[in-house]
């Protein structure tokens, strides 16, 4: 079981500040993601990808359970155009925005499986289209295997269109085995 104390212990000890895949992945997901859009972040961590889109989308909502997280840099930043919430994944507000686009980058696989569908059912509730990417190798943290999830680009692909009717998986432009997928309305 995975709690939000063991993943603070994880932000603060277990190396997850050496880089932010969804930082680096910005540019991509402006090829995505109509400029001026609203953005749900689900699992915003640091909130360095928020720094580096907050110049092209409209408004961006992060929410994340382990509130150790989140940067200094990016908290400064909370405002009427980032917005900061502290829950679990699976129990999103009833009045959590609805967005244009949600991203989850490296979230699903570290979930616990018997979560993954309120978790995908707040998402869809919650944003119209969502890019996740995930990953299916173990992520050792702290002495312990956090990918608790570990399917591949097809099993993804099968699990999203059960909430999104149209589902695209897509190449990273990183590594072959961190597998995105583009769910739209």
């Amino acid at each position: 079981m995975s709690t939000p104390q063991e993943f603070n212990e994880i932000w603060q000890k277990g190396s997850y500040r050496n880089g932010s895949t969804a930082q680096r992945l910005a540019p991509f997901l402006k090829k995505y993601i109509p400029a001026g859009s609203v953005v749900n972040d689900y699992g915003s961590g640091t909130g360095r990808a928020e720094r580096a889109l907050l110049d092209f989308c409209g408004k961006i909502n992060m929410v994340d359970f382990a509130s150790a997280a989140l940067e200094d840099e990016a908290r400064m930043l909370i405002g009427e155009r980032l917005t900061y919430t502290v829950c679990p994944l699976e129990s999103l507000p009833a009045d959590f925005p609805v967005a244009d686009w949600g991203i989850c980058i490296n979230v699903l696989m570290v979930v616990e499986p018997e979560k993954l569908d309120a978790i995908l059912s707040g998402m869809r509730r919650t944003c119209k289209n969502l890019i996740v990417e995930v990953y299916d190798w173990p992520d050792i943290r702290l002495g312990e295997d956090r990918t608790l999830i570990k399917g591949n680009a097809s099993w993804w692909a099968e699990r999203l269109s059960r909430y999104w009717p149209s589902v695209e998986s897509v190449a990273s432009p990183e590594h072959p085995r961190r597998y995105i997928t583009i769910c739209r309305t």
